[in-house]
């Protein structure tokens, strides 16, 4: 007889690389699993690479638009998916029961704050008795915990599951104070910003799981490219960007969807009528392991808001 005690230390050692193993062989791509686990492909390769020589046989075989079982791969999900799934399903419910009256939304700091935090009374009035928890970052995935239920997150849409909605589509028109726009007269096309170089607000945030739009990119969209644009400021948040645009301190580039309840107050004006569209855009999708109603609802209003 086997004993239960050496079975579960194997399978402690086991565990998240099988997770990685049921979840690659769901999705059938590398990709999209690691985007639901929230780490890099390069950490799920691995996972699956240490699974391989932990039971000493190869498991898929890889190609340029996926991945696909072995025999042994195949034999190997066979024996586990129905017992692996009806744990996770099991503990799921479990700490379902615990934690159903909170529902955790992590977002980058420019959609909580131009978005969310304007309706959140709205939000907390359509939640009723559930705890709204936001969780702010840079980069919504990096910083995910176990506990996120909802992520809004920013990328481009071949990198996006099937099961993320989009919520916003990128589209970037310059922006500035009314004042700033009264003392700089004559700034009528592309290439006249070439001449208020210095007073381009510039975005950095490296490391981000998707770039955002930056200037040398929108006026090259606009066959305005210079060879070499001056960044004299430069901020690391868009949130710092905005507040320094509002004050008259320059030009900066302004992604609509955010930024539509400061136009609707005359706070800033469309400095330019063209505009930027991308293939990156806002997604939300819910996390992996939360699937209460409640989470579904909140998904679903934010969804709705949008489209009003």
């Amino acid at each position: 007889m086997t004993d239960p005690v050496n079975s579960y230390t194997t399978l402690a050692k086991c565990s998240a690389d099988l997770c990685a193993f049921m979840l690659v062989c769901e999705l059938g791509k590398l990709s999209a699993a690691a985007q639901v686990m929230n780490i890099s492909q390069p950490s799920l390769s691995q996972r699956i690479k240490n699974l391989e020589s932990t039971v000493g046989r190869q498991l898929f075989v890889r190609h340029s638009s996926g991945v696909d079982l072995t025999p042994q791969g195949k034999l190997l999900l066979q024996l586990l998916e129905d017992p692996l799934k009806q744990a996770a399903t099991r503990f799921q419910e479990f700490q379902t029961k615990q934690t159903s009256d909170r529902v955790t939304i992590s977002v980058d700091h420019a959609f909580a704050s131009f978005w969310l935090l304007p309706r959140l009374p709205q939000l907390r009035e359509k939640s009723g008795s559930t705890d709204i928890c936001i969780v702010s970052s840079q980069d919504p995935f990096v910083n995910a915990t176990p506990e996120t239920d909802i992520t809004i997150f920013m990328a481009q849409a071949k990198d996006v599951s099937a099961g993320s909605t989009c919520l916003l589509q990128e589209q970037v028109s310059a922006i500035c104070s009314p004042q700033f726009l009264a003392d700089n007269p004559g700034i009528d096309s592309p290439q006249a910003l070439l001449e208020r170089g210095s007073q381009l607000l510039h975005l950095n945030t490296p490391g981000t799981h998707t770039a955002w739009l930056d200037w040398a990119k929108w006026l090259a969209a606009l066959n305005a490219s210079p060879e070499q644009l001056p960044a004299e400021i430069v901020f690391n948040s868009y949130e710092m960007i905005i507040k320094a645009a509002c004050q008259g301190q320059g030009i900066a580039l302004g992604w609509h969807g955010l930024i539509d309840d400061l136009l609707a107050e005359a706070e800033l004006v469309v400095l330019l009528p063209d505009t930027v569209n991308t293939d990156v855009g806002y997604y939300i999708e819910l996390a992996g392991t939360s699937k209460s109603s409640k989470t579904a609802l909140i998904r679903d209003w934010v969804v709705d808001q949008i489209n009003t």
